[in-house]
């Protein structure tokens, strides 16, 4: 319970979304494409209606407003080619997942850093866990497979392997942080005691 308590909620959180988003994508992979491309299209045509929403009911017409009734018009039209061309924009999916597991990556070389200022023996763990993470961002960034389907569900298996990894680290990190404020804590007792003793 002490090392739950010196681990950062957002890493939990952000490790059990990755895995609940790669089980979906391993295991509805066909259905997953067309939903990650038409969800994204409903969310930019919102943006968009918003955005020239904005510019219609207002009264004053400042340059500000007036660029974010252009830029209303093309994210609505970038949303509506998405909405009715799904499948070329899931041509580019494996390439924003590459990105994003790649600074998941270099978020957990940063959790290197923090466990190597605790000291703590089991740092190179994490190192490998980082090199694996940016491996596999670069592989699917560099490497997009032309069989959609396929790179999809091999997304969610690396989803799935980033945020199981992510746990993994936040727990050596939280032991790492437990064992420290111990440490801590002993040293404060004996400064006590020996205070008392000179009295």
């Amino acid at each position: 319970m002490k090392i739950l308590k010196n681990i950062r909620p957002d890493y939990l959180i952000r490790a059990a979304v990755l895995i609940v988003v790669g089980i979906v994508l391993a295991v509805w992979t066909a259905a997953s494409l067309d939903v990650i491309a038409r969800t994204l299209a409903v969310l930019l045509i919102v943006i968009g209606i918003i955005l020239i929403g904005g510019y219609l009911f207002r009264k004053e017409k400042s340059l500000t407003i007036s660029g974010g009734f252009v830029a209303g018009i093309i994210i609505a039209a970038v949303g509506a080619w998405i909405f009715a061309n799904p499948g070329k924009f899931t041509d580019f999916i494996p390439k924003l997942f590459g990105i994003f597991i790649l600074v998941s990556g270099l978020s957990n070389l940063g959790q290197t850093a923090s466990l190597i200022k605790y000291k703590s023996t089991k740092w190179w763990i994490s190192l490998i866990i980082a090199i694996i993470t940016i491996g596999l961002g670069a592989f699917l960034f560099f490497n997009p497979t032309d069989a959609k389907e396929i790179a999809v569900t091999l997304i969610g298996v690396f989803l799935i392997v980033d945020g199981a990894t992510n746990l993994v680290t936040a727990v050596l990190v939280g032991a790492a942080a437990n064992r420290v404020e111990q440490e801590k804590n002993a040293i404060d007792v004996e400064a006590v005691v020996v205070e008392e003793e000179k009295k």
